[in-house]
């Protein structure tokens, strides 16, 4: 750091960031809106892979879902290769500093790099299953998806979540508007896919004008060592994490089981991947709190832990008991004979959910061996749970094998970070698991009646806002 730069933790004159404490009061007041904004995003993308699914025959669908899950992979690993490193510099030194000029400059460089490293393996990988045009598109999103990610890095680091769930919401809308307009036009699933680079277009073009002003050339960042034994570790870590969470999508195309099989499932599996999407929301608040100066780590994580099991569980439990009528309003009628899988994949989306949670904490509380480790013991379990089971039963198996894969996982990440939670969390969480049991087995008792079941889900919704709004002690509001 210069001379003249700020210490970690030190404001400047001028530096107009709102000073937010480093506790879990943050995290109550604005944790659900994330979440709540990640969930509305995750429904909307849903509803336009549904919309391609009406469009794009079986065939043209499955290699868009693969795809765009391979794209959705590298989103993944781009928010955490730049961003998660990022946010500390940002939160920790006020604006035009010299350590926010280097840390801009250095993540700017991995951007540009590794952003063409992923679409050289993701173009490799798409051309296994998908003609040329597929795999143009997957090569061209997949390299600038990486633009975005100091974008979102300044904004999380200055703590604008409301900024950061409206900017998410537009780069989604964008995108679901483009590939949708794109197929009407004929242009099939490559066409589709270019509603990728257009949305990272609009985050370029939100990009406030301060975080401009944080830009510099300093190329000798590159050689400062600390910088890259820190990146390495996050990139590998979140590299393990999301491939784990979205190689199922693209192995049921790369096994080119029947058309009609393969994107039912994968329609159905991203669909029950909601709660990784309540999960993302629930940490995104909680890292750069996490890394702030003099952070309250148990009010952090006990606020944190407790947003995510109240929204990630009832979100499973809508997903796993939804009536086959209320699906087949927007499910295409030909790919209805997977809807007997909706109970599994959920199971399977808690799984992922926990493993999203959990790494991403010890990302923040620099725990990266353990992660790592972890991780490698998981996608093991995963892999040997996911090819044993479409070796018995093809796709079913597939399903079957997933989700006893992703509760492994879970179990093997939770536990190598249960010494660094807070006391009482196991007590808790089984708490918390009971009753998301006694949640779904009321949904699914209410399923053969449609409209109960609608009236049903909104009273949990109302119960949930409520709950997460309620404003007391995050030490008093665990306790109860």
């Amino acid at each position: 750091m210069s001379a003249g730069a700020t210490p970690v933790g030190a404001v400047a004159a001028g530096d107009d960031r709102s000073s937010t404490p480093a506790n879990g009061s943050l995290v109550t007041r604005q944790g659900p809106v994330v979440s709540a904004a990640m969930g509305t995003v995750a429904v909307l993308s849903y509803g336009g892979s549904l919309l391609l699914a009406h469009l794009l025959d079986a065939r043209s669908f499955s290699d868009y879902a693969a795809a765009a899950t391979l794209l959705g992979t590298v989103g993944v690993f781009a928010s955490a290769l730049i961003p998660l490193p990022l946010m500390h510099v940002i939160s920790g030194h006020p604006r035009r500093s010299e350590e926010r000029y280097r840390g801009m400059a250095f993540a700017w460089s991995i951007a540009a790099a590794a952003g063409a490293v992923a679409a050289l393996v993701t173009g490799l990988i798409t051309a296994t299953f998908a003609p040329p045009t597929v795999v143009v598109a997957v090569v061209a999103s997949a390299l600038v998806l990486f633009a975005c990610s100091p974008v979102w890095a300044w904004l999380h680091g200055e703590l604008r979540f409301v900024r950061v769930a409206v900017m998410t919401f537009s780069e989604v809308a964008t995108r679901v508007l483009v590939s949708v307009s794109v197929v009407l036009l004929g242009l099939g699933a490559g066409g589709a896919l270019t509603g990728f680079a257009v949305g990272v277009a609009i985050v370029l073009l939100a990009a406030p004008s301060a975080m401009r002003r944080d830009l510099a050339w300093r190329p000798q960042v590159l050689l400062e060592r600390r910088r890259w034994t820190e990146t390495g570790d996050i990139a590998l870590t979140q590299l393990i994490s999301s491939s784990l969470i979205g190689a199922d999508v693209v192995l049921i195309a790369a096994l080119h089981a029947p058309p009609l099989e393969s994107a039912g499932y994968q329609a159905l599996s991203t669909l029950s991947k909601a709660p990784v999407f309540i999960a993302a929301g629930a940490v995104a608040v909680a890292f750069p709190l996490l890394r702030g100066p003099a952070p309250d780590v148990p009010g952090i994580l006990r606020a944190t832990l407790r947003s995510f099991a109240l929204l990630a569980f009832s979100a499973a439990a809508v997903v796993a008991t939804v009536p086959r009528e209320v699906m087949l309003f927007v499910f295409p009628e030909r790919y209805a004979a997977s809807l007997r899988l909706m109970p599994v994949l959920a199971t399977a989306g808690v799984g992922f959910a926990s493993v999203t949670m959990f790494t991403t904490v010890l990302l923040a509380l620099h725990a990266y061996r353990r992660a790592q480790v972890s991780l490698l013991v998981a996608a093991g379990l995963l892999t040997t749970g996911t090819l044993l089971g479409w070796r018995m039963a093809a796709v079913p198996g597939l399903a079957v094998g997933v989700a006893l894969g992703a509760l492994a996982a879970a179990g093997v990440v939770w536990t190598a970070a249960g010494p660094l939670l807070p006391a009482g969390t196991l007590r808790r969480a089984l708490l918390g698991l009971a009753v998301a049991v006694a949640l779904t087995a009321a949904l699914a008792a209410a399923r053969t009646l449609p409209a109960l079941w609608c009236l049903c889900v909104a009273l949990v919704a109302v119960v949930l806002l409520r709950e997460l709004r309620r404003d007391r002690p995050v030490a008093a509001r665990v306790a109860s």
